[in-house]
């Protein structure tokens, strides 16, 4: 031991700083007595020593560049490589370091292995980043294969990964890894989790010939085992077609030789061999606590571990955690809310508290039920699946929420056997279902069946102001900080129950006469007619917030002067200094009108971090702008025009039901549910319209939480609390000694990880992503598949929209988005049709579609990359598909990309 060398058995997961994230994990098992060949580290202490000379300068020209500039990056990296290749290595480390080399015995070949402080970590693997040297077996080559080490520290591909990832260069020092090598039979890679699906309850292995090099360099096919941690079982062998190995040189290196005869598709290795490599790696993973990524060889009958890192790229497992240890499966709320963004721990909260069903008696605290995962949203739905006599029809409910592919992925999940181990334990009661269903079944006949459907819209209007006037009285009423947080939680714990059984009967209404309505549209032969009877609804509040928008476009459209006002500054100084311009006074008050309604809305309004209109105005101000490129009135006459149609398709389809046989009963059940469908349908958006108040109420709470943690020097800026969740909050308010921010910025860091990661539609409670594929038959050659929600065929040029504020569709363009919610709804006033990412037949964009009768395709998965904006395609809202057509009209970015207009 010294200042410049280490021994792995001296070497623990706190010597990362000086023994880099591969000598720290091979200290710890080797100290936890696992099969390492034996070896040292020569310390980041050693790295530092050789580089000071030049360290100002090279870190000097690193910090000059631009992440995203590769030749930039290139030309560097070739120049800093040049100049460290020409530095020695200094006399007192390459002293330390033969003597560590004698020590450990000079007869033996070695592997070098860069060991970097930023590697091998939980959320950074930096795996391939630096140089590997292999059978090394001379003082003189271990101290050039040392500096060849050193030198990979600036190679392009490591100088890009940390830029790409966040790594100041400064804050990477290198050291490396000196270990014995075996001489291997075979070798290969184990996963202690699928790579590819997440599963936590299977482990991979990879094996092939002589050294595992020969698999990392993709050089072989190599054999692929299954095996099941539950059972200890290997369930699947894939033997593969290994034309070579690379072996060591006599001479020091390696050197690949050629697989011959029945060797190359034989089996590396056998069941037993396998099963006992899998307890090996359970083992490892146990020690670490995470799924491992284990480089293993086979020596002599003997397994070796040669090194062991994190998995980094699995999919979080949803937390919290089942308390049995039955298979559950878990359904996306936020495909199902089309918001797939991540969000912070207080906007989670702030769902996990609001949602009643499945919390039991006591509707206080989180519901165990609504899982997180990379700052999404999940719940549990194996109660309801398993539930008898529903749980068959439960996938096609919760993919009518989200999409096809959600119900396709829950099916698979019934089909396995293991998912129904301790079902009765596990599954929810129809009786309790039905007890819950008895308060609104009563009413929802009424309103489907004899209560007059007319006025509906201003009923609930009345509800919900009277629910929102009930609330604020109840915040205001409480004290300041922590006690009004703690009225606040209160409220949330039992809103979403009470709005459910004053509002649901409508709903229920509602979706049942327009499923009835659709039912004799298909048996009358009338089918079209029957869709069109639910556009152009009058009632609808996102609609109604729609057409107010186009109000304020009409406005300002009477003073150019304005118009040129609004275009040609941002949007504060554009609505700060508005009503001195010609017209603006007008503009202005029907903007504050506007505001003093519809001010709580915004983009992705479900994530209570998100500001609303009335805090930041510019993506309102912008869809008013975009709407100055229509007509006046086109928005009005549009609407009107469709709820003319509307009820002309009404008109036609009780006359047709009305002839014939009991046509006089036929007619009038017609003429019932299409009224229920004018009048009573619309009133589905009022559920959310509530709730985005009580969000608005609660929001304005948590940032004066936010400014008084702030004031007492707790918290470095106001929206450090996102990263609390509420009842975080509470308790912070509550001990002002509390320490919070080494926690935010943990999370802070998560949280900035999570927008990398794609949230899968289906999950089970080990970790796996279960996708399903759309079965469509006879697509056009290059179709993208996807779910129809709202029926027709239209061609057009193609806008992908990443985000609302910066669009500017034109009249015409079929809206290509990720998702939409009511911040999005003003761009359908231009769109020729609609391509979403996700959602189902009652997901927002879908409803909006149908009502604007245009067509749609929705859970078209990376539509918004494989789709061009100005690239002519073709939806098929009747059959779900979109097709790609040749030609692109233009090279603009994706609205809300970088770059774009």
């Amino acid at each position: 031991m010294s200042d410049y060398t280490l021994p792995f058995d001296a070497i623990s997961a706190a010597d990362l700083p000086t023994v880099g994230g591969k000598g720290a994990n091979l200290g710890e098992m080797a100290r936890a007595g696992f099969p390492i060949p034996p070896g040292f580290c020569v310390t980041t202490a050693a790295f530092a020593r050789w580089i000071a000379s030049a360290a100002d300068a090279v870190y000097a020209r690193l910090d000059a560049l631009v992440p995203d500039d590769m030749e930039a990056a290139r030309q560097t990296g070739a120049a800093l490589r040049a100049q460290l290749a020409a530095l020695p290595v200094p006399d007192d480390v390459a002293q330390a370091v033969v003597a560590a080399w004698q020590a450990q015995g000079t007869d033996h070949a070695y592997a070098v292995r860069s060991s970097a402080t930023a590697e091998d970590l939980p959320d950074a693997s930096f795996a391939g980043q630096q140089d590997t040297f292999l059978n090394v077996r001379r003082g003189d080559d271990l101290l050039a294969r040392l500096r060849d080490c050193w030198v990979s520290l600036f190679t392009d591909r490591a100088i890009l990964y940390r830029a790409k990832n966040g790594f100041a260069h400064r804050s990477v020092a290198l050291a490396v890894v000196v270990q014995r090598m075996v001489m291997p039979d075979a070798a290969g890679i184990l996963f202690t989790a699928d790579p590819v699906t997440s599963h936590r309850g299977r482990i991979t292995i990879d094996a092939g010939y002589g050294l595992g090099e020969a698999l990392v360099a993709g050089l072989v096919t190599p054999d692929l085992y299954t095996v099941d941690k539950r059972s200890g079982q290997v369930v699947d062998v894939q033997v593969g077609d290994k034309q070579l190995a690379i072996r060591p040189d006599a001479n020091g290196g390696t050197r690949r030789i050629p697989v011959e005869g029945a060797a190359r598709t034989a089996r590396v290795l056998d069941d037993a061999q396998v099963m006992e490599l899998a307890r090996l790696g359970t083992h490892v993973e146990s020690h670490f606590g995470a799924p491992q990524d284990i480089e293993w060889a086979l020596a002599g009958g003997k397994f070796y571990l040669l090194q062991s890192r994190p998995i980094t790229s699995l999919f979080p497992l949803p937390m919290p955690q089942p308390v049995d240890d039955g298979l559950h499966a878990y359904f996306s709320l936020s495909h199902a809310q089309v918001m797939t963004d991540p969000m912070p721990p207080l906007a989670l909260s702030f769902w996990r508290i609001l949602f009643p069903y499945g919390k039991g008696r006591d509707l206080r605290g989180e519901n165990p039920l609504v899982k997180t995962a990379a700052g999404r949203l999940y719940l549990d739905v194996t109660p309801l699946l398993l539930m008898r006599g529903l749980g068959k029809l439960a996938p096609r409910l919760l993919g009518a929420m989200a999409d096809a592919l959600s119900a396709g992925a829950l099916r698979q999940i019934m089909a396995r056997p293991e998912f129904y181990a301790n079902a009765d334990a596990r599954r929810a009661r129809l009786r309790r279902f039905l007890r819950n269903l008895l308060p609104i079944a009563g009413p929802g006949w009424a309103r489907l069946l004899w209560l007059p459907p007319e006025g509906s819209a201003d009923r609930l209007d009345g509800y919900v102001e009277r629910y929102v006037a009930a609330v604020k009285s109840r915040l205001d009423a409480a004290a300041p900080g922590a006690p009004r947080l703690r009225v606040a939680r209160e409220i949330l714990c039992v809103a979403l129950l009470q709005v459910f059984h004053g509002v649901a009967p409508y709903i229920m209404a509602g979706v049942q006469a327009k499923f009835q309505l659709s039912l004799w549209g298909r048996r009358l032969g009338m089918a079209g007619e029957a869709e069109a009877v639910a556009r152009g609804l009058s009632g609808n509040v996102t609609t109604e917030m729609d057409l107010a928008v186009g109000d304020l476009a009409d406005i300002a459209r009477r003073s150019p002067a304005l118009v040129a006002h609004l275009r040609g500054h941002d949007a504060e100084t554009a609505l700060a200094t508005a009503a001195q311009a010609p017209g603006g006074a007008a503009f202005m008050a029907a903007w504050d009108r506007f505001i003093a309604r519809y001010g709580m809305r915004g983009p992705s309004e479900i994530d209570i971090s998100r500001p609303s209109w009335a805090e930041a105005p510019a993506s309102l101000l912008q869809m008013v702008v975009v709407n100055l490129q229509a007509e006046p009135g086109a928005h009005r006459a549009k609407h009107a025009a469709l709820a003319q149609a509307g009820e002309a398709a009404m008109a036609r389809l009780v006359e047709k039901a009305a002839q014939g046989p009991w046509g006089w009963l036929r007619g009038r059940f017609v003429r019932r549910m299409a009224r229920v469908v004018r009048h009573v349908l619309p009133v589905r958006e009022h559920p959310k319209y509530l709730l985005i108040q009580l969000r608005g109420m609660i929001r304005r709470l948590v940032l004066e939480a936010g400014a008084q943690l702030q004031a007492q020097g707790r918290i470095d800026q106001v929206d450090d609390v996102w990263f609390l969740d509420l009842n975080e909050l509470i308790a912070a308010l509550e001990h002002p000694r509390q320490e919070l921010r080494s926690r935010i910025a943990r999370r802070r860091h998560d949280y900035t990880r999570y927008w990398h990661m794609t949230p899968p539609r289906v999950l089970t409670s080990e970790g796996e992503i279960v996708a399903a594929q759309y079965q469509h038959d006879d697509l056009p050659a290059g179709a993208l598949p996807g779910t129809p929600v709202s029926a027709g065929i239209v061609e057009g040029a193609a806008h992908v929209v990443l985000d609302p504020q910066t669009a500017r569709l034109r009249p015409g363009e079929i809206l290509v988005a990720p998702f939409t919610d009511p911040g999005w709804t003003p761009l359908f006033l231009n769109a020729a049709g609609l391509v979403m990412e996700t959602g189902g037949l009652m997901t927002h964009g879908s409803v909006v579609a149908r009502e604007y009768g245009i067509p749609a395709v929705v859970a078209v998965p990376e539509a918004t990359r494989k789709i061009q904006t100005g690239q002519r395609v073709r939806i098929d809202g009747t059959l779900g598909y979109v097709e790609l057509l040749d030609g692109v009209d233009g090279q603009e970015s994706p609205s809300g990309a970088p770059g774009a207009a």
